[in-house]
């Protein structure tokens, strides 16, 4: 029974990945060289928001399988290394170490990005009903209610990417490894946990994004170090339960060392992408949260919002302003209640749950505590942001309200109930985050009357509805109120990523076919001219090499042939999209943005001589330099492929 919901995950898996069945909002690109309706569209709309996947990672990946899924890709002028950035399949050893990228090897595209998309995603459900099930074995629906309602947090599924999705995972499947290790007495399972830990500590490593990493470790080291301390948890002597907890500690060895290996094999990228001015090695001090970060952190009520406010008046965009419901937050009111009564009726210190409640006040004083920079930068701390720290905080309140469950059901045994005050406290508690937030939004806009009347219609049941949820927990009532949390969380982010098959495949437009057949005549370098993203990822996605892309870090060759002096370095040496505009001179590297590196193409420059052979437009090009081989009527545009004849 407790495994049936397992079995299930892995059959809607199989289903999903034989259909070809995405969330992928590739289908951003479809208006743009096609007319009428999208065929692979089959429910919602796709998100121009979730550039990183549609535009960044998805035509890398494409990139990848069109070049046979190399090591180096060679769309920029000397290389890419793979194996880093970008999340792509390729044919080094460390693909084996990232298994939702494994379909690309046996299976077609449409079915291989399904397994991509849906591989890390169902994990967390499984290990997040894995880990609550582990404390609440008589609550498998509650356990399974939390577990979907996680998975479908806003936070998780406006930044659905496997490296968002893997810190999460990681994290529930290392406290359930823990409990397991330290319970059971049958070394087998306990000893295939370890093995999956092993397994997904370099999957969550490799995809080299510390600030969703960093939050949920310090759950994952709270809990467990609170675990192993606990007399109550395993066997009565420490040194015994030290013995017990070994296989996850041999298994956090051996993936380190797979982790070790890989950092040391490609030293030179991670050192590359380091060293680049944006991101760099960001550190965030501590204290730095305002009214404004706190209102995001509690404002999951107003999530259904965010498509169309796109995050303000909170934020600058709909994921920037997504965050979790934390039911858990409040109920540390409850919690702190029973391991008072649990203690003072003669059982031992809850060391678990203060544990617990000490990451939780620890990730607080990071927001709102000043002046404590050098331990935080000990604990590594400061390599996270306010914003991603809301990771941390999701994961987090599942553990509260799963540790809350099963003190709850204890204390019940027992004949203790918490008192009338201490669930009307925790509400209260609930229902001034959402006072809060309302009052920062309407101070922002300035205006109850600037929010439309529906909105505020619904804002108010949603915000009712999470008060009356923290209420239910707080009196016992958990399988009603993670149904009702489930049911709450799938009206505000449901439907933020599309129902979609396979993914939006540009090398199946007629352009980017006339780009692979005049470049397999006479092979050359290639500039897209950007009116939009489309040239950058018809190259991208064709396999040429190509001047156009979202570079991680500055390949040398490429930026020596653009800048041979080096004095635009600081524009330059970032991880950043480069796009082309034309113009007259040489390149000029500007940043519109810190992520962005825009450069002037002139076909009679130096550079172009040299360097480029073609490029592609959507606007006609009036440049001495530049010869007309193809127009292209491609949907609501005109492609246009021009030669570079120096010399005219």
């Amino acid at each position: 029974m407790l495994a049936l919901p397992l079995a299930l995950l892995a059959g809607v898996f199989v289903v999903l990945v034989a259909f070809g069945v995405t969330g992928s909002s590739t289908g951003v690109l479809h208006s743009m060289v096609s007319g009428g309706d999208d065929p692979r569209l089959v429910a919602g709309e796709p998100r121009e928001i979730r550039s990183d996947e549609w535009f960044v990672q998805s035509s890398w990946v494409i990139s990848q399988v069109e070049q046979s899924l190399p090591v180096e890709n060679e769309t920029f002028p000397g290389g890419m290394d793979a194996t880093v950035q970008n999340d792509l399949p390729n044919a080094d050893w460390s693909t084996a170490f990232r298994p939702h990228l494994l379909g690309f090897f046996f299976l077609p595209l449409d079915q291989a990005m399904a397994f991509r998309w849906w591989f890390p995603g169902l994990g967390v459900i499984a290990a997040t009903y894995l880990f609550a099930v582990t404390l609440l074995p008589r609550r498998p629906l509650t356990s399974l209610a939390l577990a979907v309602g996680f998975f479908f947090a806003p936070f998780l599924q406006w930044w659905y990417l496997s490296l968002t999705l893997y810190p999460a995972l990681w994290a529930m499947l290392v406290m359930s490894a823990i409990i397991w290790s330290l319970r059971s007495r049958k070394r087998g399972p306990v000893w295939i946990l370890a093995a999956l830990v092993a397994y997904v500590t370099p999957a969550l490593a490799m995809g080299i994004y510390v600030p969703f990493i960093v939050p949920v470790t310090l759950v994952a080291a709270a809990f467990g170090l609170g675990a192993v301390i606990a007399r109550d948890v395993g066997r009565p002597r420490f040194t015994q339960r030290l013995v017990d907890i070994s296989p996850v500690l041999v298994a956090g060895l051996a993936g380190g060392l797979v982790m070790v290996i890989w950092i040391l094999t490609r030293l030179q990228t991670i050192q590359a992408f380091t060293s680049t001015l944006y991101p760099g090695e960001r550190l965030q001090q501590v204290g730095q949260a305002g009214v404004n970060e706190m209102s995001q952190l509690f404002s999951a009520f107003s999530s259904f919002a965010l498509e169309r406010t796109r995050g303000a008046p909170l934020s600058v965009n709909s994921s920037e302003a997504s965050t979790f419901f934390l039911p858990g937050v409040f109920l540390v009111v409850v919690l702190g209640w029973l391991v008072w009564a649990r203690r003072k009726n003669g059982a031992a210190l809850d060391v678990l749950a203060i544990a617990v409640i000490g990451a939780l006040a620890l990730m607080f004083a990071y927001l709102l505590v000043p002046g404590w920079d050098p331990l935080a930068h000990l604990l590594f701390l400061d390599r996270t942001t306010n914003a991603r720290m809301r990771i941390g905080f999701g994961v987090v309140s599942v553990v509260l309200v799963v540790l809350t469950a099963v003190r709850f059901d204890d204390a019940r045994s027992r004949g203790l109930v918490p008192p009338l005050w201490v669930k009307v406290v925790a509400t209260t508690l609930a229902a001034g985050s959402v006072g809060v937030v309302a009052w920062r939004a309407v101070d922002i806009t300035g205006s109850v009357d600037a929010i439309a009347r529906r909105d505020l219609a619904l804002l108010a049941i949603f915000a009712a509805a999470f008060v009356l949820i923290v209420w239910l927990m707080a009196s016992g009532r958990f399988l009603t109120a993670a149904t009702g949390l489930l049911m709450l969380t799938l009206a505000q982010s449901g439907l933020v990523n599309p129902v979609y098959v396979g993914v939006f495949d540009l090398r199946q437009t007629e352009t980017v076919q006339r780009i692979e057949q005049i470049d397999a005549r006479d092979p050359g370098a290639w500039v897209g001219i950007n009116t939009s993203l489309v040239t950058t990822m018809m190259l991208v996605e064709s396999g040429v090499q190509s001047y156009n892309g979202v570079q991680g870090s500055p390949s040398s060759e490429m930026w020596e042939a653009i800048d041979p002096t080096g004095s635009s370095e600081q524009a330059w040496n970032r991880l950043a999209t480069l796009s082309w505009v034309p113009g007259e001179g040489d390149p000029a590297p500007r940043n519109p943005a810190p992520d962005q590196i825009q450069m002037t193409f002139d076909s009679c420059n130096r550079f172009a001589a040299e360097h480029v052979s073609y490029v592609l437009t959507q606007a006609p090009l009036e440049q001495a330099c530049l010869e007309l081989l193809d127009s292209v009527e491609q949907g609501p545009s005109t492609m246009l492929i021009y030669a570079v004849r120096s010399g005219q």
